[in-house]
């Protein structure tokens, strides 16, 4: 006959052994998967495939049941989107050639051009939903950690996400606005600079820690705040968010110089699906030198 103790002992060795094999699996799995996340992602990439060529089959199915009358709707929307696009594609070259006119009166040098690839969503962890995730590439696309990644928002203005920060041959891993470890300049309409996630404003449910922010400019809530161009992966003017809130300074009664406020992104990062990865056309410390 067993004694009551011992029983008892052993099923508290036993829930110790149990408590202990999940720490080291927690603690093993946030080790191990940034190392070897990319290369079982390649490793297994055919079978991570098969949601995006399922999402596309129910697409094209669901387009296959409508009207020809829905269907020539569509096509005309388009169309017109397509005829708008045109115009501000136009535009943009006439503000280009005036540029690189201007430049070339001022001596100057001619402005880094970019490359845009295209990428998907493939794979997303429930415990960083809004911090990273993984995205398939082209094996040639060129894509190296720094790059920026940029989505549409829901006006179709175009949003900084994030940026690459590894590389694998067919996926790459994306830290977005949200990662804790993602340090970015930003400029605001007034002006005024800061730098995401720094400061000693602590991140709020939805909202964006920006830090260093002069405390000689005036900031307004609603007022956009883009990239600088200072990243050497990120282009200048990607739009990044709009100021919530920024601290509000006495200077005749502080001496603080710089300012914390937040900052709501502009990117919809629980539907994320497309986006494009920018890449320098010609690579950092290349660049055309000046005659």
């Amino acid at each position: 006959m067993k004694e009551p103790g011992k029983q008892s002992d052993r099923k508290v060795i036993f829930a110790a052994a149990v408590l202990l094999a999940l720490l080291f699996a927690f603690a093993g799995y946030r080790a191990l998967r940034h190392s070897a996340g990319l290369l079982l992602g390649d490793f297994f990439y055919p079978y991570l495939a098969l949601s995006q060529r399922s999402t596309q089959g129910v697409s094209e199915q669901a387009l296959l049941l409508l009207s020809r009358t829905e269907l020539a709707a569509k096509t005309e929307a388009l169309i017109k989107e397509n005829r708008e696009f045109a115009i501000r594609v136009k535009e943009a070259e006439t503000l280009a050639d005036e540029n690189r006119e201007l430049r070339k009166l001022l001596e100057l040098p001619p402005p880094s051009g970019w490359n845009y690839h295209a990428a998907q969503v493939l794979l997303r962890d429930p415990m960083f939903w809004r911090e990273r995730f993984t995205v398939s590439i082209n094996p040639d696309s060129g894509i190296t950690p720094g790059s920026a990644v940029i989505s549409a928002g829901p006006d179709g203005v175009p949003a900084l996400v994030g940026i690459v920060s590894r590389v694998g041959r067919r996926n790459a891993e994306v830290e977005t606005l949200f990662a804790p470890s993602l340090r970015l300049s930003l400029q605001f309409d007034n002006g005024g600079t800061g730098f995401l996630n720094t400061g000693e404003r602590q991140p709020a449910a939805g909202k964006l820690p920006v830090g260093h922010m002069p405390v000689n400019q005036k900031y307004t809530p609603g007022e956009e705040a883009c990239s600088t161009g200072y990243e050497a992966g990120i282009p200048r003017g990607i739009l990044i968010g709009t100021l919530s809130t920024a601290d509000e300074v006495d200077p005749d009664f502080s001496s603080a110089q710089h300012i914390t406020g937040l900052l709501t992104p502009k990117t919809d990062f629980d539907n994320l699906r497309h986006m494009v990865i920018a890449v320098p056309a010609v690579p950092p410390g290349r660049e055309t030198e000046k005659p």
